[in-house]
């Protein structure tokens, strides 16, 4: 037991109203969406309310510490730790009613998303989204809960609708292609099964936000919850450690407010799809690559992979083949530069193993659409194909064993 006194606020402290609601509480909403907004000129006027997805363990020591947490930034010559205030509610994913009560608000204005492509139905096991969210579709049809996170937001936005609360905005910060417009056709698709003049109501009150994020954010360790204390001289269960990069590109409408993020860096434009495709295949290309080559051969972290001149001469391959096919506006070779600065950060643990889940949608995501570019035009790319044969060779491996917590580096979970 810590001898420094919990985390908590003040009694009497001035706490953000909530604003903003999260579906996905864990560590990169926090290193990420709670980051910017506690940075942005009117952080005051924007509090948050956040709901995990599955397992409502995260949401009991934020609750506990009044939604405070701290959050380390890792850079290659030391840590600077902060408080963050923006988070002032926790709620297992299952408190609908509170949920329900929070979107009814008309006050709040933005619903974040942080649930990973199989939120969404769209990972590697599943069959379709249709598929995925039949059985909510029947929930709600009957008047029962829905269970899955698009399910859950659909009722809340129902049920806003409903009492009059008026527009809003849905911000899904995966890092899935056009995510804005992913999450829209999904809802729109609940909606045809359940309510059809419902739809309606969500083309006209609820604008689609598509974004492209990035914070590399390994998994809390021990050692990490040891190191907050000695920075804060507080007792926080629940900091969040990541490097001291942050972006987030968006477009879309807020008919209902935003915060001020382009204030902590936030980059609004009128097109996200050329951001997300570099970041896709520039980072997360990479960081699939690495984990692939990497874990064949006995590296643990991309510090370490990086490191490893065979790695990473295939690495520089696949780069300079994803390249040519990017727009020079786009900067890549600036953005290259700061990535291999970022990934030769060794005192981020970033775990390959916790890189490799999800192995064959991230490949389908980064690396195929660069390999098939090149043969189009009729060069080969060995770099990816041993990447594909590694990945594969560690899928069926007997010594390849589950990665040791979701993978939050949102890239999308890189």
């Amino acid at each position: 037991m810590s001898a420094l006194p919990r985390l908590g606020r003040a009694p009497g402290a001035v706490v953000p109203p909530v604003r903003i609601v999260h579906l996905g509480l864990g560590a990169f909403h926090r290193s990420h969406q709670v980051w910017f907004t506690a940075n942005a000129s009117d952080a005051a006027e924007w509090g948050i309310a956040a709901f995990t997805v599955r397992s409502p363990d995260a949401a009991r020591p934020l609750a506990e510490q009044g939604g405070l947490f701290t959050l380390v930034e890792r850079g290659p010559d030391g840590d600077r730790a902060t408080v963050l205030p923006n988070l002032v509610e926790a709620h297992d994913g299952a408190d609908l009613p509170r949920f329900r009560e929070l979107l009814a608000d008309p006050s709040v204005a933005i619903v974040t998303l942080t649930v990973t492509e199989r939120g969404y139905g769209v990972g590697p096991d599943a069959p379709t989204p249709e598929a995925f969210h039949a059985d909510d579709v029947a929930r709600l049809t009957a008047g029962r809960d829905p269970v899955t996170p698009l399910g859950r937001l659909y009722d809340g936005l129902r049920h806003r609708h409903a009492v009059g609360a008026g527009p809003i905005t849905v911000v899904p910060c995966d890092n899935l292609p056009d995510n804005g417009a992913l999450v829209a056709r999904l809802l729109r698709g609940i909606a045809d099964r359940v309510d059809p003049a419902f739809r309606a109501a969500l083309e006209q009150d609820v604008s689609f936000v598509s974004t492209s994020v990035d914070r590399i954010t390994p998994r809390t360790t021990a050692h990490d919850l040891e190191a907050a204390g000695r920075l804060t001289g507080a007792d926080d269960h629940a900091p969040v450690v990541a490097e001291p990069f942050a972006d987030w590109v968006l477009a879309g409408r807020f008919p209902a407010g935003r915060p001020n993020w382009e204030s902590a860096g936030a980059t609004f434009t009128d097109d996200v799809g050329p951001y997300t495709t570099r970041k896709l295949w520039l980072l997360n290309g990479a960081h699939t690559m690495l984990a692939a080559r990497g874990l064949s051969r006995g590296h643990e972290t991309v510090a370490a992979a990086m490191a490893d001149p065979v790695v990473a001469d295939d690495v520089e391959a696949f780069w300079a083949a994803a390249v040519r096919h990017l727009p020079a506006d786009l900067e890549p070779d600036r953005y290259l530069a700061r990535l291999r600065s970022r990934f030769a950060n060794g005192r981020i643990e970033h775990r390959l193993r916790q890189i490799q889940q999800d192995a064959p949608l991230k490949i389908r995501l980064r690396i195929l659409p660069v390999l098939e570019a090149e043969h189009a035009e009729g060069r080969a790319l060995p770099a990816a194909d041993r990447a594909i044969a590694d990945a594969a060779a560690f899928e069926t491996s007997s010594t390849h064993a589950p990665a040791d917590g979701p993978d939050h580096e949102r890239t999308p979970a890189s």
